[in-house]
């Protein structure tokens, strides 16, 4: 009887462990199944999305209607004898290719460009009379600067819901450059000579390059089922690391040598623009190079 109740026992043990051996096989199987369906579906998904994206950027266009609003702004930052005026415009342009479904590069061309006007006028003060007597002979002298900017950004993207939302981090170069004719028209009481008349124009260039890195975030929204006409806001900050001496500090140098060659006999030194020096470095640090960039982009994805 014992016996009987030991095979019974054994043959029941071996019953259980074949059933629990065979539930475990099967389940592994169905999960093994499961992970490699889902593998599919996502690859599947990636292999059908839209991976081309084309956009223009209006966010340099508001950048330059910026600094054509800086004109007002800056001029209470000048003093009472300079002046100041300003217009600005600007474009951009991107390509983005979809390399995973949560990952992308980008290659983008932006372009910003500016003019700004500085006009200094003075009178000539005679300190040989007691009170210092003001002479009603006036002179101009007009600074003129045409600014322009690009930039070529590489940009890799990180989208965490695979979807609209992404994490944006740049690298690129960007040169600025500015062309400025400098003129000087009127009158000026020179000691030793008298009253002489001025007009005198003269021209100096100067450039600069940046190592650019930034950092933003946005959205790529797309109006088709899968692309078609897509919006992308985002906003970020860019910081511009430049090389040599800075375009301001050319334009000095060289102005202050020009002057002296054009005008040995007038004393106008380049130190009457130096707070304007002060204001073109904001502009270019925080409009043209760097500083909050918003991007408006209107495009198509494909």
């Amino acid at each position: 009887m014992a016996k009987k109740i030991f095979l019974v026992l054994t043959l029941s043990a071996l019953t259980v462990g074949l059933v629990f051996a065979q539930t475990e096989e099967t389940e592994q199987i169905e999960q093994t199944e499961q992970t490699e369906q889902t593998k599919q579906t996502k690859q599947t998904d990636f292999d059908g999305m839209a991976k081309n994206t084309i956009t223009v950027d209006i966010g340099p266009t508001i950048m330059g209607a910026l600094f054509g609003a800086t004109g007002d702004i800056a001029e209470k930052m000048l003093p009472g004898d300079l002046h100041l005026t300003t217009s600005g415009f600007g474009i951009g342009a991107q390509y983005e290719r979809q390399l995973a479904r949560k990952l992308s590069v980008a290659g983008r061309f932006s372009y910003l460009g500016g003019t700004a006007g500085f006009e200094y006028s003075d009178k000539y003060v005679d300190t040989t009379t007691y009170p210092p007597l003001t002479i009603n002979v006036p002179y101009k002298a007009n600074l003129g600067i045409d600014i322009s900017s690009f930039s070529i950004e590489g940009h890799a993207r990180f989208y965490p819901l695979g979807k609209t939302f992404f994490l944006d981090g740049m690298l690129g170069y960007a040169n600025l450059t500015v062309s400025s004719p400098y003129k000087i028209n009127g009158e000026q009481e020179v000691p030793g000579s008298g009253v002489v008349r001025i007009n005198r124009s003269v021209t100096i260039d100067a450039s600069q390059g940046f190592f650019l890195l930034g950092a933003k975030i946005g959205w790529r929204i797309s109006f088709g089922k899968n692309g078609g006409f897509t919006f992308e806001p985002s906003l970020g900050y860019s910081l511009g690391i430049g090389s040599g001496d800075t375009v301001w500090d050319q334009l000095s140098s060289k102005l202050s040598k020009k002057i002296k060659e054009t005008n040995p006999d007038v004393n106008i030194e380049v130190d009457n623009f130096s707070e304007a020096g002060k204001v073109f470095g904001y502009v270019q640090d925080y409009i043209f190079i760097g500083g909050p960039r918003l991007s408006l982009a209107f495009g198509w994805r494909f």
